[in-house]
């Protein structure tokens, strides 16, 4: 169900998220939002677009299950660029591996998707970066919300 309040959600900055994981505190924009609240899609999917600005290297992102550890649910954050993708899931209440794309300046997209039925809170943390892994901006567009 999309709302304003979930896309503002996704978008907005999380200062306790930023504080569990250390290296994603470090210019990484970080978002939350509630992944299918309904519940009843087993294979929902969120979607957003990011434009990495001239200068950039890589775009890299991880991924939170914030929700209570259901067994065989799991959140996974994928980006993908051209024919270039990669993924990474949480388990166990942790931040997945932080993930980047090689991809250079340009529009990557970042989605997170759950394995099975049950509504998931998430949070995401997202970043171009130069090839010295220092951020060089990102502009994200929320494209889907489930």
């Amino acid at each position: 169900m999309k709302t304003p309040s979930i896309k503002k959600a996704f978008i907005g900055a999380s200062i306790l998220a930023a504080s569990l994981y250390t290296s994603l505190a470090m210019a990484y924009g970080i978002g939350s939002a509630v992944l299918d609240s309904a519940g009843n899609n087993a294979s929902a999917t969120d979607l957003a677009s990011v434009n990495c600005p001239d200068g950039t290297d890589h775009f890299s992102a991880a991924v939170l299950d914030t929700s209570s550890q259901v067994a065989g649910l799991l959140v996974s954050v994928h980006i993908y660029k051209d024919t270039q993708m990669t993924t990474a899931t949480s388990t166990n209440g942790n931040w997945s591996d932080i993930v980047s794309v090689y991809g250079g300046a340009g529009t990557y997209y970042l989605s997170v998707r759950k394995t099975n039925v049950g509504a998931r809170n998430f949070t995401v943390g997202w970043d171009c970066r130069d090839s010295n892994n220092v951020s060089t901006g990102t502009d994200l567009q929320v494209l889907q919300i489930q």
